[in-house]
């Protein structure tokens, strides 16, 4: 089987940062899906699924500038005599985007990679070349310059409903092209925190999702994507599949993918503060988790040119809701620089209100 049964299993576990996901759901809240034929519950054949999209998931070999530097070091002493490859520094998945090569997969897959080997499901390898990044969304955008690629059909991500069946394929732990079954168990309003991290809207699904399975495809009955397979909630202790993953929705890989494409990056919005949970008192004995306190207003900057101030406590930007801070992830999510958004506050007892004009986040 080639590469694929490998003697290791590399450090790198679906979730972020490479390690496992040990975490608990801090209270999302269900979604309405959209009504339509997208909804309707369908039985799974993995078989029909994975003859139809199988081809469009690819394996993602990532290296580290240790790994590449030991590989000429071993190559330039041994030459020709030297014919294994290194062992990748993460393992992943991925999802051919467009026939001009591009593959969308998970930024923590390929995060501070020297070198990027992309395998189709055919065995063809390519060596692949970053567009972009994006890690507010955990997702990035490769390019191969190979020919006759199979991009993934992208399905209605808003149209599916928890009951319906779905495919994951992917590479978990170096096993490729792997197939596993289940449902879509709810869809997911964020923020909400997995192993640290704020994710956004997702999916949640049964089907197994494991190590190497980043960057996957999941995919509906008819062979549609509608998720990128990115985290899994596992016991304490634990580092496999419990049933309980997530994937991006295919509504939100989009714009995302388009802009890294056309762009190199997404452009978030930028307020110029940095902050702090508001105390009790700051708020006239208000309950906590109720706006996110100002700890420095930059000057010059958005927030500052508006008129706020350190110790304000933002309470709603546009028609968001600030309760904690990650509340704020929806704000990056939802807005672009340039647009002019109120604000309101709370300071000296009272609330205020402010317009401020969002530039693109510094990089």
């Amino acid at each position: 089987m080639k590469e694929q049964l490998r003697s290791y299993v590399a450090p790198f576990v679906l979730g972020f940062a490479s390690c496992a996901v040990v975490a608990r759901l801090m209270l999302p809240v269900p979604v309405g899906a959209s009504s339509g034929s997208g909804g309707a519950f369908t039985p799974v054949s993995s078989a029909e699924v994975a003859a139809a999209a199988g081809d469009s998931v690819v394996s993602i070999e990532a290296y580290s500038a240790r790994d590449v530097a030991r590989e000429g070091l071993v190559s330039r002493l041994l030459g020709d005599l030297s014919s294994d490859r290194p062992e990748p520094s993460v393992l992943g998945s991925g999802v051919i985007f467009s026939h001009e090569g591009y593959i969308v997969t998970n930024e923590h897959v390929v995060d501070g990679a020297a070198r990027i080997r992309v395998r189709l499901a055919t065995g063809k390898e390519y060596d692949a070349t970053p567009v972009g990044i994006d890690r507010h969304s955990d997702l990035a955008v490769l390019r191969i310059r190979g020919k006759k690629l199979q991009p993934a059909l992208l399905g209605d991500s808003r149209q599916v409903r928890p009951g319906d069946g779905v495919v994951a394929i992917g590479n978990p732990l170096g096993f490729e092209n792997s197939v596993s079954v289940g449902v879509i168990s709810a869809n997911r309003k964020g923020p909400f925190r997995v192993d640290g991290r704020v994710l956004g809207d997702m999916i949640q699904t049964d089907a197994a999702i494991n190590q190497g399975n980043s960057g996957g495809g999941l995919f509906t009955a008819n062979g549609r994507l509608v998720g990128i397979n990115s985290a899994i909630i596992t016991s304490h202790g634990g580092t496999g599949n419990i049933g309980i993953g997530f994937a991006i929705p295919a509504h939100r890989v989009r714009p995302i993918v388009e802009s890294l494409i056309a762009r190199g990056r997404v452009p978030r919005p930028w307020l110029g503060i940095s902050y702090q949970l508001p105390r009790v008192s700051s708020l006239n004995h208000r309950p906590s988790g109720a706006g996110v306190r100002l700890h420095e207003v930059i000057p010059g900057g958005p927030a500052a040119q508006a008129g706020l101030t350190r110790n304000d406590v933002i309470r709603r930007i546009g028609e968001l809701p600030v309760r904690t801070v990650d509340d704020l992830y929806d704000f990056a999510d939802r807005y672009r620089p340039g647009r002019q958004v109120p604000v309101w506050v709370f300071r000296d007892g009272e609330e205020k209100r402010y317009t401020v004009t969002l530039r693109e986040r510094p990089s």
